[in-house]
């Protein structure tokens, strides 16, 4: 195979990564590459052109990176990695703040973090006052993203 066929399969190869990740391609393409550069060195001994082509790799490939992230925000919504609808609005997680100076009761070992039991609801709880064992009352203090922050009574 010759040195530009290499190249060509390269640098598709790490086209290819920014749309397929998992790093296969990336691997595949940049051992590609270097293969070029190989095959170009046995193929010329000359040392200035053999420099010349490794710059021209490099620059080709720093052109199909600067190429590829233009590339993927401005493609069609259909094809684009990106989310094509709003996201206004969505929470990931969040807490019962309807809990919020209700008592409850630890189901499992508060290490600082478990469950409570608050209104026959199965919460997750972290401690304020450290380890709390099974059985203990607390009193919900507040929370933040899916726990809830107690103290014992």
């Amino acid at each position: 195979m010759t040195p530009s066929i290499l190249l060509i399969i390269g640098l598709l190869l790490i086209l290819a990564e920014f749309y397929l990740p998992g790093a296969v391609m990336g691997i595949l393409g940049g051992l590609s590459v270097l293969a070029s550069i190989v095959f170009f060195a046995m193929e010329n001994g000359s040392l200035f052109w053999i420099s010349l082509y490794v710059v021209g790799v490099c620059i080709a490939v720093g052109l199909l990176i600067k190429f590829a992230i233009w590339r993927i925000p401005r493609a069609r919504p259909n094809d684009s990695i990106y989310l094509s609808g709003d996201q206004a609005g969505y929470k990931a997680s969040h807490f019962d703040k309807s809990v919020i100076g209700k008592k409850g009761v630890v189901v499992t070992d508060l290490k600082p973090g478990g469950h409570i039991l608050v209104d026959g609801k199965r919460l997750q709880a972290i401690s304020q006052n450290g380890y709390l064992v099974k059985g203990t009352e607390v009193i919900v203090l507040g929370g933040q993203e899916e726990s809830l922050y107690v103290k014992k009574l």
